[in-house]
């Protein structure tokens, strides 16, 4: 998610009007003038790859003291001027009780929920006490730029202008791209050691019993709940056109699956379409699983189910598994487990890696039968 800076406009990017020794917003074009100051600033924040939004509230439109084409105006000349993506206006008065006018956090959270913008990693400049309640209602850093009639009221920084204000937030950038960054480093080291790890001989196992079922004009059934479900639509594709293997899996067909789940029961699911199916001694199972399948535990019964079936009939089981296998591993004639690097990515890994082993088995020589489209074109 995007990290996004959130300004107030009065007293931001353009002067308060003094009325009766109180500070307030322009009610005509003519009282409207965006600082000069403001765009190079913005230009710094929008560089460091911050979004930038104006949310502002304007009560004078409910109240009758401005006009709504004359605000569309106004907000027309922030964007045409700054390197704004967009103003978000709350025209509402207090008596309203309108959720997005400010203390309250509701144009903060429509604009994060509207443009997938990370509150926790956002910063709201304003000038009032509002601005700051409502960047902590929502999550974001609150900075108040220093004004002679906002002396009392507290934020988390308090900076002298619009200047100063980009570069804190470009300093406290820092260390949250260190720590995004971080996250990507790791997690393609990870990826880079799995790949170091994976074991050559299962995988070779693997690609020799698949040439044996396609010799023997055997089916290969593909198995997987959840992400590993989406995985087996797609490895059942790669295995019909590339390798000519017929190929087949339950959760294409989910009027049939939730039928059976809904008369029979989830942990039977899976066994029941293998026996309509007519699942023999010529074909085989290929279970896609983080973990395999664990009764104990009662965690993808529905797949150890499906492989007692298999080994009833004499049906090979093939499988790609994370963590240390479970109920496939256990009784595989051939199967592929994903090192475990991290605790904290085992499924990530596991689901990704499903998709870089059968890639890998689909193409390989001894089985691709097909050429795929981008290899064949020179």
């Amino acid at each position: 998610m995007a990290r996004a800076v959130f300004l107030d406009r009065d007293g931001v990017i353009n002067s308060v009007i003094w009325r009766g020794g109180q500070p307030g917003s322009p009610r005509s074009l003519t009282e409207f003038h965006i600082d000069s100051g403001a765009s190079a600033p913005l230009e710094r924040l929008r560089d460091a790859g911050l979004r930038l939004f104006v949310i502002t509230n304007q009560p004078d439109v409910a109240r009758g003291l401005l006009s709504p084409q004359t605000l569309e105006q106004m907000n027309q000349q922030v964007v045409a001027q700054l390197p704004i993506e967009g103003v978000v206006v709350c025209p509402h008065d207090d008596r309203d009780e309108c959720p997005c006018r400010k203390p309250r956090p509701g144009m903060l959270k429509t604009l994060s929920a509207g443009e997938h913008i990370e509150l926790g990693h956002s910063f709201v400049i304003g000038d009032t006490w509002r601005d700051v309640q409502a960047a902590r209602a929502a999550g974001c850093i609150a900075i108040m730029l220093d004004r002679n009639y906002n002396r009392q009221d507290e934020a988390d920084y308090r900076v002298g202008n619009l200047a100063a204000a980009a570069q804190l937030i470009i300093r406290k950038c820092e260390p949250m791209n260190n720590e995004l960054n971080g996250y990507i480093e790791t997690y393609l080291e990870e990826a880079a050691e799995i790949s170091r790890r994976l074991s050559r001989p299962a995988i070779l196992k693997m690609v020799e019993e698949l040439i044996a079922l396609r010799r023997a004009d055997g089916r290969l059934f593909i198995l997987g709940v959840g992400g590993s479900a989406a995985n087996a639509s797609h490895a059942v594709n790669d295995f019909r056109k590339i390798a000519d293997i017929e190929s087949y899996t339950p959760t294409d067909n989910v009027a049939e699956l939730t039928a059976r789940i809904n008369d029979d029961g989830w942990d039977s699911s899976y066994a029941a379409w293998l026996r309509a199916s007519r699942l023999g001694a010529k074909d085989a199972l290929l279970i896609f699983s983080v973990g395999g399948g664990n009764e104990h535990k009662r965690v993808s019964v529905n797949l150890v189910e499906a492989i007692r079936l298999a080994r009833s009939v004499s049906a090979k089981v093939l499988g790609i598994v994370g963590r240390d296998g479970g109920y496939t591993a256990q009784v595989a004639d051939a199967c592929v487990v994903i090192p475990n690097i991290n605790g904290a990515t085992v499924t990530p890994h596991a689901e990704a890696f499903q998709a870089v082993v059968w890639h890998l088995i689909v193409s390989h020589p001894a089985l691709r039968v097909n050429e795929m489209k981008w290899e064949s074109v020179r």
